[in-house]
């Protein structure tokens, strides 16, 4: 079942250090209700994450294949759970209750959905994947997309179909039928509109568009984002010095909109910092899926990587205003216990494909 990497991935684990690091000294000095220590309650999640980090990166690759199905029996059923027992949080159903902490299956549905595809290429390899493909993979994508949908949690929903497809894309498809689905896609986006979003969502959506409408309804979390970078300049405002954070004005400040406490206290330079370390990350992970030498760990490493680009571009766009606010975290800088514990599987897996390369020549 475990397999020991005979070479570690030196420069993911150096980013990925740098990037807890951050995380905790960001966190200090976060405001709010119910809000405090935030730092000490993410370190103990550091400290909970690290063992899945190295029982993911110590996996055996040919085994974690075998068991895709099961995995993605696993994953849905937890959707469904929570559907049918989760707990609610501001109108949502998106959490089961374990006692001792809050549990998010739509985190593990990604670890999971990125198994199960990268299992299906491996399996069903083919020069050009024909309209039959496209409506099997559609059905696979299809069920955890509806179940998040749901909860209602549009962010995740999104999340799932932007990583489905960057995984397609190194992939060949009939070009009629991919033609036909876009089209399908557009016809009934009115429909999706009018019957399926719910009405925050469209508000979100429409604050967008114009977000001075609404600064102190559904514009308010990014009016206030905005403010947030604009005033910390190139060099920031000064740890715990920043006006938005200190005065109670920047809400989620330690999850959804973390980067704008960051850009406020700590300015461009401190911005710059993080994406130049989320680009190398994902540059690292980019290059394990390029080296790696079957179709399952290509697949598998580019749906991390795929995973890290859009949650990053998903939160700092909705922090710039420039997208929805989603409620999609920042990997590692954001406080969660779930996400956490997700992303350093997903990096495992990426240090398990490193340093198992040579199993597949």
């Amino acid at each position: 079942m475990f397999k020991r990497p005979q070479k570690l991935h030196w420069i993911l684990i150096v980013c990925l250090l740098l990037l807890c690091s951050i995380s905790v000294y960001n966190l200090e000095g976060t405001t709010g209700p119910h809000i405090k220590d935030m730092y000490l309650k993410q370190l103990k999640w550091l400290l909970i994450a690290s063992p899945a980090l190295v029982l993911s990166s110590c996996i055996n690759l040919h085994m974690l294949r075998r068991l895709a199905p099961v995995i993605y029996i696993t994953f849905n059923s937890l959707l469904l759970s929570v559907l049918l027992m989760g707990k609610v949080v501001n109108g949502s159903r998106r959490w089961i209750d374990l006692g001792f902490f809050n549990f998010q299956p739509s985190e593990i549905a990604k670890i999971g959905l990125i198994i199960t595809l990268s299992t299906w290429f491996q399996r069903y390899p083919k020069p050009v994947y024909e309209f039959y493909d496209i409506c099997l993979l559609g059905m696979i994508l299809g069920l955890p997309m509806s179940l998040v949908f749901l909860e209602p949690d549009l962010g995740h929903t999104l999340m799932l179909m932007l990583i489905a497809v960057s995984m397609f894309c190194i992939e060949r498809f009939h070009r009629k039928s991919l033609i036909g689905l876009i089209i399908g896609g557009v016809t009934l986006s009115p429909l999706v509109w009018t019957f399926m979003l719910k009405r925050y969502q469209r508000e979100r959506i429409l604050t967008l568009i114009d977000g001075k409408v609404d600064t102190l309804g559904a514009g308010w979390h990014s009016h206030q984002a905005e403010i947030s970078i604009g005033t910390g300049g190139i060099l920031g405002q000064g740890k715990g010095m920043g006006t938005q954070v200190a005065g109670g004005f920047l809400p989620e400040n330690h999850t959804d909109f973390v980067f704008a406490k960051l850009s406020e206290e700590n300015g461009l330079l401190g911005a710059s910092l993080i994406l130049g370390l989320y680009l190398l990350t994902i540059l690292s992970i980019l290059y394990t899926a390029h080296t790696a030498r079957d179709r399952f760990g290509r697949h598998l490493a580019l749906g991390v990587a795929s995973m890290f680009f859009w949650h990053i571009m998903m939160n700092i766009g909705m922090v710039v205003n420039l997208l929805p606010v989603t409620g999609v975290t920042l990997p590692i800088l954001s406080y969660g216990g779930t996400s956490l514990v997700t992303v350093f599987i997903t990096l495992g897996l990426v240090i398990a494909i490193h340093g198992q390369r040579q199993i597949f020549e």
